[in-house]
């Protein structure tokens, strides 16, 4: 399919590839997760809910997408019932951790008590219904716009429609398999 998009330039023709088997050979997943420990990732939790059911996850592969309309994108295990609950409620939020959060990440990274790991920290509410954490560097909460199968993760798109950014405070990253908070 041929899309044509206008641009300050002009229009931008491209067409739309969706997600083929490659005909090269991929590296292992080990080769990947060693190469991805290289890199610095933001630490948050995607949360949803659904009737009497809220869940959340701790991730690290987000991506901003777009500012018009603010679109953003996260990827969840296959193997987590949280892509169910977002598929139900049309709906997902995002808290991004700071420093000294990090047994937050660890229980949400499913590395302790998984009874109630909502019970551990502060939470509230979007208006929307969807879990929110108090005391976050910044807190989003999305409608699910799209997603997209890719390997053993789901692809989420959501728009913004609510934003609430924490205090001044260092973010906490993911590195070489640790945490890590820069200073400020």
């Amino acid at each position: 399919m041929l899309k044509t998009v206008t641009a300050m330039s002009g229009p931008i023709h491209h067409a739309h590839l969706p997600l083929n088997a490659p005909v090269t050979p991929a590296i292992s997943p080990q080769e990947f997760k060693d190469a991805m420990a290289k890199l610095a990732f933001s630490i948050s939790i995607v949360t949803a809910r659904h009737a009497n059911e809220q869940l959340g996850r701790t991730v690290t592969s987000f991506m901003p997408l777009s500012a018009e309309p603010p679109h953003i994108m996260v990827s969840i295990d296959l193997r987590s019932r949280l892509i169910d609950l977002i598929g139900l409620s049309g709906r997902f939020s995002i808290s991004f951790l700071a420093a000294g959060q990090e047994r937050l990440g660890d229980v949400f990274a499913g590395k302790g008590p998984s009874e109630d790991r909502f019970s551990i920290a502060d939470w509230d509410y979007w208006p929307s219904g969807t879990p929110k954490l108090a005391n976050s560097l910044l807190c989003m909460d999305c409608e699910l716009v799209g997603s997209l199968d890719a390997g053993d993760h789901m692809l989420f798109v959501g728009m913004v429609t609510e934003t609430e950014i924490g205090g001044d405070r260092s973010p906490l990253l993911w590195n070489e398999r640790a945490y890590l908070a820069p200073a400020r």
